[in-house]
């Protein structure tokens, strides 16, 4: 469980990386002006919450009692 979470959190990281050093200021923001760097914010934070609400619902161990 640990690895997963540590590998969904870089790629979380390499993807922010990835939009906030070279999509957006080269392809975005100067094609779509401010909308789009706005519509680019809102999909990267929902892509994020999203993956990091996939570990928590992932199965749970059922303990026996």
């Amino acid at each position: 469980m640990k690895n997963r979470v540590v590998i969904r959190l870089m790629m979380i990281g390499a993807l922010h990386t990835f939009l906030y050093l070279w999509l957006v200021p080269f392809e975005i923001y100067p094609r779509f002006g401010n909308n789009g760097f706005m519509f680019t914010i809102l999909v990267a934070i929902v892509i994020s919450v999203a993956t990091i609400g996939t570990l928590f619902l992932g199965k749970k161990d059922s303990k026996k009692l």
